[in-house]
């Protein structure tokens, strides 16, 4: 049993119709996902950097201080 041909074509385009319909929202989705991903790596690094400027600070703070030269000694040798 064949087909003829404009039922095919009909057939065909349909599919390739509802494909579509489908896959588009999908890359959208996984584009804003990618989006949402980079900005979440980015203020992660933004924030360990400032973590790690902050407990620098604390550490050469804490080496100057003649009370907790010790300490601060310490602290720069965990972060240098």
């Amino acid at each position: 049993m064949s087909r003829d041909p404009e039922e095919v074509n009909k057939l065909t385009e349909s599919t390739y119709k509802n494909v579509m319909d489908q896959f588009n929202p999908g890359l959208r989705n996984l584009v804003n996902l990618g989006k949402s991903y980079e900005k979440a790596v980015s203020a992660m690094a933004l924030a360990g950097k400032q973590y790690f400027d902050a407990v620098s600070k604390i550490g050469e703070n804490a080496a100057v201080s003649p009370v907790s030269r010790e300490l601060g000694e310490s602290w720069l040798m965990l972060f240098y």
